[in-house]
């Protein structure tokens, strides 16, 4: 979804998403393309060193002591977004695993070209 401030990473993911669509139109029959698009994953990513969950948490207004663990401020942004979709529970690693083997298997063999939202509701992103 579009936001203010966010230019280069929401069009590098409408990019990636719209490839997608692409490699699923030149390479049929012969291959599926579909992919998985989730809401912000706290838990297990690089992108979330101290320095980072701290100023995420002070540009958001969420109530943090530097005394307490990394985990521990990591887990109060993760229920942050996780607050701000209608399934109110964090986006894991394990969850997108799930969508991406579920893309493997031959459950969903006849889906190409789609991208597999794993972000537990987010409204801002529902299309209008």
């Amino acid at each position: 979804m579009a936001k203010k401030g966010s230019l280069a990473y929401d069009t590098s993911k409408a990019a990636a998403n719209h490839l997608v669509r692409e490699l699923a139109v030149e390479l049929a029959p012969l291959a599926r393309v579909n992919g998985v698009a989730p809401a912000t994953v706290v838990e297990g990513s690089a992108m979330f060193p101290r320095e980072r969950v701290i100023a995420s948490l002070a540009k958001y207004q969420i109530a943090y002591s530097e005394e307490e663990t990394t985990e521990a401020l990591r887990s109060k942004l993760a229920q942050f977004y996780a607050d701000r979709t209608l399934l109110k529970r964090p986006i894991t690693p394990a969850d997108q695993a799930e969508a991406i083997f579920l893309l493997l298997t031959q459950r969903l063999r006849q889906t190409t070209g789609q991208i597999i939202t794993v972000d537990g509701g987010l409204q801002e992103a529902f299309l209008g």
